[in-house]
């Protein structure tokens, strides 16, 4: 869960996901997602209302924003919808203008990284996020006009599971290859078998409503509050209902029982994503799922990049620093850990540029420009970004959901 406080403190004047106490000073505020531990604020009646008497604006990804206007209808002509991957020039109430480019993060349907540009100062806030390691060095934004990876001087990092122990995590098309396998064998058995997804959060789950959807032909059984937002967002309105007799899969909440009301209690398989509980596992030699001892059947899925995605976007980006977005208040062990590992990771040793490098670049650029043959794979940068690939155009991202 996040810990931010919400000051992007390299810069004056904005805030992201927190909307309240200090954050009320700010002129300009961003949304990463639609997660309540990212909202904190948001919902409150002094918030709304400076929006609105000083026509300030809330910039956010265009799901989140669908998300919001439902949630939040007052606020609808205070709300801002950035682009993908394009740079958005803002003008802070100080006079300054950042640069201002969203990236989708891999976490959830409408979830982003913001990256901010001023003509002193490059940060990038990663808000939730799991990117594939190969796919980090796929966005555009990073690269200046001559291929190489900009400098960054800080990223405020989600480090939920930036640990030893939580190495690595199965990529979640295997993860989900296993739930829709196990949902298919035992709801085939008898129409009236039917499965409980067990999710540790409300929200976050939704690229696995689609994915179930998709194989298994069955829409998820959710509750009206869910189903409000989801059946606004296009590529989700037909994966989940609120008719539990219509469905054999259900992700429904109700306050006095675990089991919905249309299932026969002796016919439910629960089904428990999670990623907590996958401490030191090799997924290379082990599998994805587990039965726990009460005939629950854990799968991993995680929605937060692991120890390794993590280590692969400080060694692609190679910031100057970096804030840890989620401390453990009762655990400072862990906490001083991953502090000790960030920092191991920012003391490598950093190539240097050289001027002969980016004079080869303009060379590269002006000959591709002119039609010049010129073998592009001995010019790659430095931060492994092959220049061959940004000319291709290769851009195509593995990481759901987006």
């Amino acid at each position: 869960m996040s810990t931010f406080d919400g000051s992007i403190r390299e810069i004056p004047g904005i805030s992201v996901d927190r909307f309240d106490g200090e954050n009320l000073k700010s002129s300009t505020f961003f949304l990463s997602h639609c997660h309540t531990d990212h909202m904190k604020g948001l919902q409150n009646v002094q918030f709304q209302e400076k929006l609105i008497s000083e026509k300030k604006y809330l910039y956010l990804s265009s799901i989140s924003a669908v998300i919001l206007r439902i949630l939040y209808p007052g606020i609808t002509h205070r709300i801002k919808e950035l682009p993908l991957e394009q740079e958005t020039s803002i003008e802070l109430e100080s006079g300054l203008y950042v640069s201002v480019t969203c990236i989708p993060a891999g976490h959830c349907p409408g979830s982003v990284m913001f990256l901010f540009e001023t003509d002193k100062i490059r940060v990038l806030y990663t808000g939730d996020y799991r990117i594939h390691t190969h796919d980090i060095t796929k966005f555009r934004c990073f690269y200046d006009i001559f291929g190489i990876v900009k400098p960054i001087d800080k990223i405020y990092l989600d480090t939920t599971f930036f640990l030893k122990s939580y190495s690595s995590f199965p990529k979640r098309e295997i993860s989900l290859t296993e739930v829709c396998n196990v949902i298919l064998r035992w709801t085939s058995q008898d129409p009236q078998n039917s499965i409980k997804l067990d999710l540790s959060a409300k929200y976050g789950y939704e690229y696995v409503f689609a994915e179930i959807y998709k194989v298994c032909k069955m829409p998820v059984h959710v509750d009206e509050e869910r189903f409000k937002i989801y059946s606004a967002i296009p590529e989700l309105d037909r994966c989940v209902t609120t008719n539990g007799l219509s469905t054999q899969i259900h992700s429904c909440y109700y306050p006095s029982r675990d089991i919905c009301y249309s299932c026969d209690v002796h016919k439910v398989r629960i089904v428990k994503l999670s990623a907590l509980r996958w401490k030191n596992r090799d997924f290379n030699s082990s599998s994805v799922s587990e039965l726990g001892e009460d005939g629950t059947l854990f799968i991993c899925y995680s929605t937060h990049a692991s120890y390794e995605e993590g280590l692969a976007l400080l060694d692609f980006l190679k910031p100057n620093d970096v804030h840890v977005c989620v401390d453990r208040p009762d655990d400072p062990v862990t906490n001083a850990n991953i502090r000790k590992l960030i920092d191991k990771q920012l003391n490598k040793e950093k190539p240097q540029n050289e001027p002969a490098e980016v004079q080869m670049l303009f060379d590269v650029i002006s000959q591709v420009q002119i039609g010049s043959s010129i073998d592009i794979s001995r010019c790659e940068s430095r931060a492994n970004s092959p220049l061959k690939k940004m000319f291709k155009g290769d851009s195509i991202l593995d990481s759901p959901p987006r």
